[in-house]
Parts: C-alpha cells; sequence; structure tokens
C-alpha cells in the first residue's frame, strides 16, 4: 500500500537512537541570542553538518524543488549551499525563522530590487516582502523571516542593551541539551501543546486522542543522518497514565505498520523493527536506529510512491 512508507517515515521523525554521546546539542550562539524570550517551540536543522550525510544527498538530488530554484534564480541565494544553520521559533501564536549563512547583501538588495520588491527601511535594515512575510537581512551572516511585526519586534530587541525580552528560554535550552551534540535536526518543546494553539478537534476517536497529547509537559527530537538514520523523541506528560497512552498510541500505529506491509516489500518489517517504545512512569520515548542500508531502501521506497 502506497500509505506505508509515509506512515513509516511519520514513525521514524518521532524516533531516537542509542547509545548516546556525552556531549550535549549547543544551538550556535549567535542564533540562541536572536530567539525571543515567550518562545515554546524551537525546530533547527544544522545544514552544515546534515549536508554531506547519504540520507541528504539522495533527497536533494531526487525530490524536485521547484520553488526553492525559482527563488534562487531571483535572489542569486541558494539555501541549499548558502545556509548553515536555521531555527524555526513560536510562542505558539505567530513564528519567527532565523538563519545564519553568508550572505552578499548588496547583491541581494539589487536582485530583490531588480525583480520588483522594494525594500522597507526599519531602524537602518532592510526588510524585502509585506505585512505577512518578509525577510531582513540583519548582518552578512544572520537574517530573519516572518510578518513584518515580528522583525521589527526582533530588531527592536537588538537595540536594547539590557537584552530583555531575548534569548533561548533556560527551559528550552536544556530541554535541548539532553539531546547529543552530533544531531543534526532537532526540535524542543515546553508549556505544553495546549500552548500551541492548534485547531484541535475535542469529540470523538481523534479528540479522545488529542485531550491525551494536551496533557504533555514537554517533549524533545533528536536526528542524526551521518550513518542511515538515528533519532530519538521523548514526551513527557502529566502523569502516568497519560504517558501509557502516548507510549500504547505509537506503538498501535507501529503494529498497524507491519500488519499492512506488503508481502513484496519486506524491508519494511525491518524499518518498523528498528523502531522501540518504552515508558517509564510519566516519560515516553520513541527510539529509532537504522542503518544506512535499509534507510537507502526505504527512501528509494517512499521517493517512488
Amino acid at each position: 500500500m502506497r500509505y506505508l512508507p509515509t506512515l513509516a517515515l511519520a514513525s521514524l521523525l518521532l524516533c531516537a537512537c542509542q547509545p548516546k554521546q556525552s556531549a550535549s546539542l549547543h544551538v550556535s550562539p549567535a542564533l540562541e541570542a536572536l530567539v525571543p524570550a515567550d518562545t515554546v517551540v524551537v525546530l533547527g536543522i544544522n545544514l552544515t553538518a546534515i549536508r554531506d550525510t547519504p540520507t541528504y544527498q539522495k533527497l536533494i538530488t531526487r525530490v524536485p524543488l521547484p520553488q526553492l530554484d525559482r527563488f534562487t534564480q531571483q535572489t542569486g541565494l541558494d539555501p541549499r549551499k548558502d545556509l548553515s544553520e536555521v531555527l524555526l521559533c513560536s510562542d505558539g501564536k505567530s513564528a519567527l525563522l532565523l538563519v545564519r549563512g553568508q550572505f552578499r547583501i548588496k547583491d541581494l538588495d539589487a536582485r530583490f530590487k531588480s525583480n520588483g520588491v522594494a525594500p522597507s527601511n526599519y531602524k537602518g535594515h532592510f526588510l524585502f516582502g509585506d505585512e505577512r512575510a518578509a525577510i531582513a537581512f540583519l548582518d552578512d551572516s544572520s537574517a530573519a523571516a516572518g510578518t513584518t511585526a515580528e522583525i521589527h519586534a526582533l530588531i527592536d530587541r537588538q537595540s536594547e542593551q539590557s537584552g530583555a525580552g531575548r534569548g533561548l528560554p533556560v527551559a528550552l535550552r536544556d530541554l535541548l541539551r539532553t539531546l547529543p551534540a552530533g544531531d543534526q535536526v532537532y526540535a524542543a518543546l515546553t508549556g505544553g501543546v495546549e500552548n500551541l494553539n492548534l485547531p484541535l478537534p475535542r469529540e470523538g476517536n481523534l479528540g479522545n486522542i488529542m485531550q491525551a497529547l494536551r496533557s504533555v509537559e514537554s517533549a524533545t527530537l533528536g536526528m542524526n543522518l551521518s550513518n542511515g538514520i538515528d533519532a530519538i523523541a521523548v514526551v513527557n506528560c502529566n502523569t502516568e497514565r497519560d504517558a501509557k497512552f502516548v507510549h500504547d498510541l505509537v506503538r498501535a500505529g507501529v503494529g498497524f505498520g507491519r500488519l499492512n506491509t506488503p508481502d513484496n516489500q519486506p524491508d519494511l518489517l525491518k524499518l518498523y523493527d528498528a523502531i522501540q517504545v518504552t515508558q517509564q512512569q510519566a516519560q515516553t520515548k520513541v527510539t529509532a536506529d537504522v542503518p544506512q542500508q535499509l534507510a537507502d531502501k526505504f527512501l528509494d521506497l517512499w521517493l517512488k510512491k
């Protein structure tokens, strides 16, 4: 069935690998300093570290990205080559994308203008876009994208010498540092799913699932693609009962995938076998360790769907 590879990928994105390294993950200090203090969820990618991995190379060469190609042609900026780190942060209501890389600001300015995109100036920084979506190059190695209001607020915070209102919150920083330093993809949530202001259903079976997920206090995700897919997801709930619900939900998803694996795709069974789900008191942990050969087979199957 064609949806099975997608189900397997979704399961892996919740997973983890062991053994873990002793060193812990750190966000680039320059990027960390730009994070709004009211941030409750972050998702980051270390592009410098992930760029040469076999999995990334397979995806980037086989998945067509026409919009990204057009953006590169219009601006001269190729995110696949010119960016080193990205960090998406949100307070649950709005999001801000922070980026580190190499930016030739004068060239970018000229390119935007030649394509009819006139910049606005806010406290010495040029913003390209409109009220709903804009990008600002803070210097030759830092940029931010989001609504104009979010970018204005970021620039305002930068100009305040006290540093109030900015910097990765301690709770999120501590969660990220539970992940190994080698993870190229990482995420953390604090304050609970309820703070994300998602349009979650409150009735029916799906409503029951969402009600249990509302008990999630914090969560982390880390992935290392250096040699296959090594990943870990940890979910901390309010109660042991809620953690068991999350544990059983993930195990049911993995079991459903196994039962519906076509006979002509036996490698998918090995993929599901690589996913382990455990619970300890109010914490549920999902781990996976997929060797490169199996990861390649899975990607080939998924890219052909």
